[in-house]
């Protein structure tokens, strides 16, 4: 339905217009989800607001025309005629806000599909396709921007909600209970509701004045986060960043500020960039003196990662200055954890070296990015607690006995432990013992990330990144920028931002805490808990099927497989490879044809349009596998086990 004010409304109309609005807010037959409900209130609650809004406008309008008529305008206080431009911008925002409240139907039509699986994943067009279809300049709903304005125009609400239309059409529907393809999916509907209000909100969470309930918000969130993580009321940092990503580069840039610096762990508004560049110095002045020469250079730092890890920990080796080169990889077992007894061995060679390389950081995966694989994080923390006590001792001897805070803190060395759970790490709220365990010595890190945007449906990005050392965010990112952050506004002793090296902050907290919120922690865990019983139910599927193999030990987030057409089958019979073995021993020539078999029938099922799945490459093979993994608020049921892997059969079983 189209809002029409080009007219003085009538009392029929509205009533009509308001029943309207009404029916998709309330619960319907269909909606058999209550978070639905949630989502579908909001918007409406929008619509109706915008809606009530331009009632009063319209209304206004003709009372004055009303009263100007009857010879009494000097009732109206805005009595002064209207221009021609001032028609014009009044016209520009009548009509904005009709592309904007039409628009929210495309979001509630958007959100029709994934709730009752309607559609293709995507309709795809290639690239040149694209450009033709989409843009060619005389087409009704080019997204070209030859003819940029279409204000003037007669049909201008029209043809932008046609654009509109267009880009929803032929983008991927990651709702989609067969979007398979990245570690994010099916939005949750109430995150989305509370993504939709702080977008509406449109504030930047650097300063309380600004962002007074979204900063609140954020502190309660990781307060709750501190106990979950730690198991501790107290004495923790945190904040939301910018994805995955950014959050393993803060992790890495927080461990060099904490080793190269005497931390004075204060978190008032006092601490400025004097005093972290005065850090700077003393490290180096420390350096030259205990060591003795001026000319003798200082160690570098080295950290440690495994061969799984993700790839943003070089990026972020070579963004903080360490370089790739103090960026060790350590192999994994053939589970794909990290081989802790070669970490154990790398250390007690770097030792050998104290006076050039010293190590400082190791990062853990939990829910590696193919595989699926959580590192040992317990049998990591015992191995750099030994490693510590080490250096310490090596240390003291190379100085006789001289302190130096600038390479070692009051405890003594400090080797920091970062958890990178942005896939897998959505596991702190279940309850289970299998999973529980999976994170057994998270308690004892000193940094940890997770995204809920993938594990748990939240829009992206939502990333929250926490620390046990309460202040250091702010120690080692502040520059106090006095335009910004001043101790003399309202609330300044909770501003966020200058604890981050990011200016404008998005409001991601109320997504994360709107999920914990609405579902509790139990409702959050049985979430996580669901996907593992699925994948365990698609694993047994598998080892059944002579037309699938795994490729690996399933992972309770991740399952690696491939699909053998007949000939494939016939060859690997042949061979004598057990393809009911969870590792199986592929030769190399048929391993070459199994991954052409998984990349052409990736390229088959998604310009079908059905189906969109990675291939990927795994350490323990050479040849390409299917990834499938339950991302985001996924609705995949036990009967779509056997849905997927029919249709791979129909596009794949000629290749």
């Amino acid at each position: 339905m189209v809002f029409n004010f080009n007219h003085e409304p009538n009392l029929k109309e509205i009533s009509h217009k308001i029943k309207f609005i009404f029916r998709f807010a309330g619960p319907s037959e269909e909606c058999r989800y209550e978070n639905y409900h949630v989502l579908w209130t909001f918007i409406c609650g929008m619509l109706f607001g915008i809606f009530l809004n331009r009632c009063w406008e319209s209304a206004v309008g003709v009372y004055y025309r009303s009263a100007k008529g009857k010879g009494r305008g000097h009732t109206i206080s805005m009595n002064k005629p209207t221009t021609t431009n001032e028609k014009q911008v009044n016209d520009s925002h009548s009509k904005s806000f009709e592309v904007l409240e039409r628009t929210l139907f495309l979001v509630s039509q958007q959100i029709e599909r994934q709730k009752f699986r309607a559609g293709n994943v995507v309709d795809f067009l290639s690239p040149d396709d694209i450009v033709l279809k989409l843009f060619a300049k005389d087409s009704l709903g080019s997204l070209s921007l030859d003819d940029v304005s279409l204000h003037d125009k007669t049909d201008s609400v029209h043809q932008m909600l046609l654009c509109f239309h267009q880009i929803q059409k032929y983008s991927v529907n990651t709702n989609h209970p067969f979007f398979f393809n990245q570690l994010f999916g099916a939005l949750d509907p109430v995150a989305l509701a509370a993504e939709l209000l702080a977008v509406s909100i449109n504030t930047s969470a650097y300063t309380f004045e600004t962002a007074p309930v979204f900063t609140m918000i954020e502190r309660e969130v990781f307060s709750k986060l501190g106990k979950l993580v730690f198991g501790i009321s107290s004495g923790y940092d945190g904040l939301m960043l910018p994805g995955g990503s950014i959050s393993n580069l803060t992790a890495l840039h927080t461990a060099r500020y904490y080793s190269r610096n005497a931390i004075n762990m204060s978190n008032t508004c006092d601490s400025a960039l004097n005093d972290t560049v005065q850090e700077e110095k003393k490290f180096d002045e420390c350096y030259q003196t205990d060591i003795g020469t001026k000319s003798h250079k200082k160690p570098e730092l080295v950290a440690f990662v495994s061969s799984e890890a993700h790839y943003s920990f070089a990026k972020a080796a070579s963004v903080t200055g360490l370089g790739t080169k103090n960026l060790v990889v350590v192999p994994t077992l053939p589970n794909g954890q990290m081989d802790v007894d070669a970490l154990d061995r790398l250390m007690s060679e770097m030792e050998q070296q104290m006076a050039e390389k010293i190590p400082f950081f190791v990062a853990a995966t939990s829910g590696s990015t193919v595989r699926g694989s959580f590192d040992d994080i317990g049998a990591i923390v015992k191995v750099c607690r030994k490693h510590e006590q080490i250096l310490d001792h090596q240390y003291s001897a190379l100085i006789n006995g001289q302190s130096n805070r600038s390479l070692r803190n009051s405890g003594g060395f400090k080797i920091w432990i970062h958890v990178d759970g942005a896939w897998g790490g959505s596991a702190i709220f279940s309850t289970r013992s299998d999973l529980r365990k999976l994170l057994r010595g998270l308690e004892h890190v000193d940094s940890f990330t997770f995204n809920p945007h993938k594990m748990l449906g939240a829009p992206q990005q939502t990333t929250a990144f926490i620390t046990r050392h309460k202040g250091l965010l702010k120690q080692a990112n502040s520059i106090g920028a006095k335009y910004l952050f001043d101790c003399r506004k309202h609330g300044a002793e909770y501003d966020l931002g200058d604890a981050s090296y990011t200016c404008g902050r998005r409001t991601d907290a109320v997504k994360l805490w709107a999920l914990w919120k609405f579902y509790g922690s139990k409702g959050l865990g049985s979430m996580v808990e669901s996907k593992v019983d699925i994948l365990q139910k698609m694993a047994s599927c598998i080892r059944t099927s002579d037309r699938f193999m795994l490729a690996c030990d399933p992972c309770p987030f991740n399952l690696n497989f491939y699909y053998l057409p007949t000939r494939i089958r016939k060859r690997l019979s042949e061979s004598e490879v057990d393809i009911k073995s969870s590792n199986p021993k592929i030769p190399n020539d048929i391993a070459d044809e199994l991954s052409k078999v998984s990349v052409n029938l990736k390229l088959l099922l998604h310009k079908s349009g059905e189906m969109l799945i990675p291939f990927q490459p795994l350490s323990s093979q050479t040849a390409d596998c299917f990834r499938l993994v339950l991302a985001g608020n996924k609705q995949f049921r036990e009967e779509d086990i056997q849905r997927v892997l029919d249709l791979m059969d129909r596009y794949g079983s000629d290749l």
